[in-house]
């Protein structure tokens, strides 16, 4: 294991830790991944670029970050955007040590952990961070390469191996524009779009093992359902993640004959088939829980599933 603290000119802080998550491999998104790879490349004479991915919620825009980061065996720091944070939120945070010698810890963020260890950055809904707060992101995007800390009072020099990459949805992009001192940085712009039908069968068959060898009717079933009840977009992989996980989770549900619920921290519950009933029922909570969204009655919602 890494050690957790760093020196910045004397002064120790505490490192963020990198993103621990696990995934199965990705399907497709070939096309993505090799312009996020060709602007990682840097030479002695260019520095890295820094991509901007694009596109609606849920489509695959942090996969394409996790298996990019995966290939390039670099550990990954996420920080997540949102409208409180501040310019030094962005760089480093002091709190009270548990330390009796000391008063205060220093806590770099993950973009500065990145910056030390050579590691990815990804900024996750950048747009939705005010633009005064991405006003240190300026001077580590272009050729300086480094970033000034109030907090510390130091300058961090990014590490040779260090890259950078974000991405927002594509409504947020159109109500709050990046501003152009960041946004004339962010290159290449990457739209990330709806995968094809052939891509979500694919993802679904990677995802649940239940899929792998005969998922071929509830496959069928899934688009019949998502066609017939007039849903103005095509699906994204975190719709049918949730649709055939909620169905699954429906199956073994109803498989316990005391109707009592198992250990749910231990795998004591026994896997139960999954059916057409199913899927049509995940799929009505996932209509009903969208419908607002698409403008659809709720008298609607049952007009195509089997009762």
């Amino acid at each position: 294991m890494k050690e957790r603290n760093a020196k910045i000119q004397g002064k120790t802080v505490q490192l963020s830790p990198p993103y621990q998550g696990t995934h199965s491999r990705i399907v497709a998104r070939e096309n993505e991944m090799r312009k996020v790879l060709a602007a990682w490349m840097g030479r002695q004479s260019s520095q890295p670029l820094s991509p901007l991915l694009v596109g609606e919620p849920g489509v695959g825009k942090n996969r394409i970050v996790y298996e990019c980061a995966r290939l390039c065996d670099k550990e990954l720091y996420i920080f997540q955007g949102h409208e409180d944070v501040t310019a030094e939120d962005l760089i480093c945070s002091v709190r009270f040590s548990d330390d009796p010698g000391k008063k205060m810890d220093y806590i770099v963020s993950p973009l500065v952990t990145a910056m030390l260890r050579g590691g990815v950055c990804f900024i996750d809904e950048i747009a939705k961070i005010r633009p005064r707060a991405l006003a240190p992101l300026a001077s580590i995007l272009d050729e300086r390469r480094y970033v000034d800390s109030v907090l510390l009072g130091e300058r961090i020099h990014a590490h040779r191996g260090f890259r950078f990459i974000a991405a927002t949805n594509t409504d947020d992009l159109d109500e709050t524009p990046l501003p152009e001192f960041i946004r004339s940085r962010m290159r290449p712009v990457i739209r990330v779009e709806y995968p094809e039908r052939s891509e979500i069968d694919g993802i679904i068959r990677s995802h649940f093992e239940e899929m792998k060898a005969d998922g071929s009717s509830l496959l069928d079933r899934f688009w019949e359902l998502w066609t017939n009840n007039g849903i103005n977009r095509p699906p994204t992989p975190r719709d049918s993640i949730y649709i055939f996980g909620y169905a699954l989770n429906l199956a073994d549900f109803e498989s316990l004959r005391d109707r009592r619920p198992c250990n749910l921290e231990s795998d004591s519950c026994e896997s139960a088939p999954i059916e057409e009933k199913h899927l049509d029922k995940a799929f009505d909570v996932f209509r009903e829980s969208t419908r607002r969204d698409n403008n659809v009655p709720s008298t609607h919602i049952h007009s195509s599933t089997k009762q």
